[in-house]
Formats: structure tokens, sequence, C-alpha cells
């Protein structure tokens, strides 16, 4: 099943319990899912532990965010001994601490402020943020979905690396440095990105796990290569992708496995013994991407290995959450 893979854009509002917020969050959320988006509401975390490993990883990982200033407390300053209303709010402490992580991550968002809230206060002092005024708090799903149309905001894209397989990606081809006829098998690494190139990625074998004993190990790193390049280092266009050589076998020996290292990058003969597999045997192989200007990919794939070409099964583990 072909996965979809859509923008995710982090929801930053109050939910302040006995108002309507919360209702607000949620129909805000539905309008954006039905426009293609994945969204998230951030809810207020009480540790530590809470902030790092769902907002920041959330903020991190967001292709858009929204940031929605709801009134709070009524501000007073002080006259003549006493205090003297202002008129004005104070907005929302958390939404504002969120929108600054935004900033710094060069996140495209966009602002809303509740009429009646203090202009200008907090984190907005230091950015333009140009915060679209709002009075009916009810009517802010509708003014959200179409300011985000109006931007041109793209639900098909991600901000990321991806690496998956079809069954066919493979191909047979003579191995020109032994005169071997083998096979191929490739892993598609996708840039999800819609504009930017993922510059100098680099791909790894991080883990071999054989399931039928358990054993885990982690070979020494060595580049792998990209499908008919030398170089262990390629580009990846936008919204394109690039093979990698998983592994090869060749015809004359279907139960060994040659996992993709670069034999022009590689001088030490060890190597090669060390990235080889012996079938019969089914084992769990994960790969790793580094880019320059992306995050890191990993993706952990079945290999089944039998006696025969005909054998052999390279699929994505059917186990791993895929990006939905």
């Amino acid at each position: 099943m072909k996965s979809i893979h859509r923008a995710r854009v982090f929801i930053s509002c109050g939910q302040q319990k006995g108002t309507d917020e919360v209702e607000i969050a949620r129909r805000i959320s539905e309008k954006l899912e039905k426009m293609g988006f994945e969204p998230y509401i951030a809810v207020e975390e009480s540790s530590l532990k809470g902030v790092k490993e769902n907002i920041f990883r959330r903020l991190s990982e967001s292709e858009y965010f929204i940031f929605i200033d709801f009134k709070r407390e009524r501000l007073f300053k002080p006259k003549n001994g006493n205090f003297e209303d202002t008129g004005k709010h104070r907005g929302s402490l958390f939404s504002h601490q969120e929108l600054a992580i935004a900033t710094f991550l060069d996140i495209e968002a966009l602002a809303f402020q509740e009429e009646g809230v203090k202009e200008d206060d907090g984190i907005l002092k230091f950015i333009q943020a140009n915060c679209i005024k709002f009075k009916d708090r009810h009517l802010l799903p509708d003014v959200i979905a179409e300011k985000v149309r109006e931007r041109g905001w793209d639900p098909s894209w991600r901000n990321e690396l991806l690496l998956e397989r079809a069954d066919s990606d493979w191909e047979d081809a003579f191995d020109l440095r032994v005169n071997k006829k083998a096979r191929w098998y490739h892993i598609k690494v996708k840039n999800l990105h819609r504009q930017k190139i993922a510059r100098d990625c680099v791909a790894y074998l991080e883990k071999i796990k054989d399931l039928s004993t358990g054993e885990e190990k982690s070979p020494e790193l060595v580049e792998f290569k990209w499908k008919g390049v030398n170089s262990p280092r390629v580009a990846i266009p936008p919204k394109e992708f690039r093979y990698l050589d998983a592994f090869h076998v060749y015809y004359d020996s279907q139960n060994i496995v040659h996992l993709g290292i670069n034999p022009f990058v590689v001088d030490f003969s060890g190597y090669y013994e060390l990235y080889k597999l012996r079938g019969p045997g089914t084992f769990e192989l994960t790969y790793i991407v580094f880019s320059e200007n992306f995050s890191p990919a990993k993706a952990t794939f079945k290999l089944q290995i039998g006696e025969q070409l005909d054998d052999i099964e390279f699929k994505r583990n059917d186990s791993e959450e895929m990006p939905p």
C-alpha cells in the first residue's frame, strides 16, 4: 500500500479548561486534516521529559506552524499607589514559547491574535509575525483555512528523507570487476521536500540482526554505494529519489548476499567478508542516510535468503511505523 506523506502542521493555541478553546482547537485540526495536512495540537506538558519528547520533537518535525494567541488575564498597571485597568489582556505564555522555538527553527508560520490581547508582547516584539486579528472565536477555523489557502501551503511534502522499496527495485547486470552476472537489490532514498536539494547524502548499514539466533551486530561503518556512480556522496533533488545499492547476489553463488559497500572507496579486503551474509537465513538490516541539510533517515528491512535467487525476499519491516 502506497504511503501518503502529508505536511505536518503544529497548532499552538491555548486550551484552557472551562472554555471553548479545546473545541475550537479540535475544529481547526479537522479543517486542516480535510485539506490534506497532518495536524498536531500542542498540549501543555507538565514535565521536562514531556516537553522534550512531545513539544520539541513535534516542532522540529513540522513543516508549518499556526500560532493562536487567545486572551488571558486582564492587565493592570500601577498608578498613584493603585492599579489602573489597561483595557488589554495578556496572551498565552505557552504559545509564545512555542512561537519562539518555531522562529528559531525557521518554520513557516501563520499567526492569529484575539482582539484585546496586548500587541507586540512577548516574542512578538522581536519578530515580524504580522498577527491576523480575530474577534469571533467560533469563526476562527474557517479564517485559518482561508489564510492557509491564500498563503499557498502545500500538504504534499515533508522536510525529510525517506527510505523505502518496492518488490521490483532490483536489476540484473554484470559486475565488470569480476566479470560475473549478479542481481542488484536497491533501496529508494526519497527527498520529500518540495524545494530543497538534499546535499552530500551518504549511506551506511547501522545494524544486522540474525532473526534465527537473535544475535545483533553493528559492523564497522563503511560507505555504501549509490546506483551507477562511484562517489559515496550524492545530491537528491526535491521530490526525487536516488537508488542505493542495498546488496547484490552473484548467479554462481545464489545463497550469498554481498552487502553494498562502495568498492571505489574500500581498500581493506576484510570489509568484504564482514559485509557478507550466507543463507538460508532471515535477517533485519538497518540502513541510515545522512545529509548535510536534512535530519538522518533510518529504516529497517527484512531480508530472507534461501538457496536460490527466487527465495530472496527484501521488504521494509512491516512492524516499523511508516510516515502517515
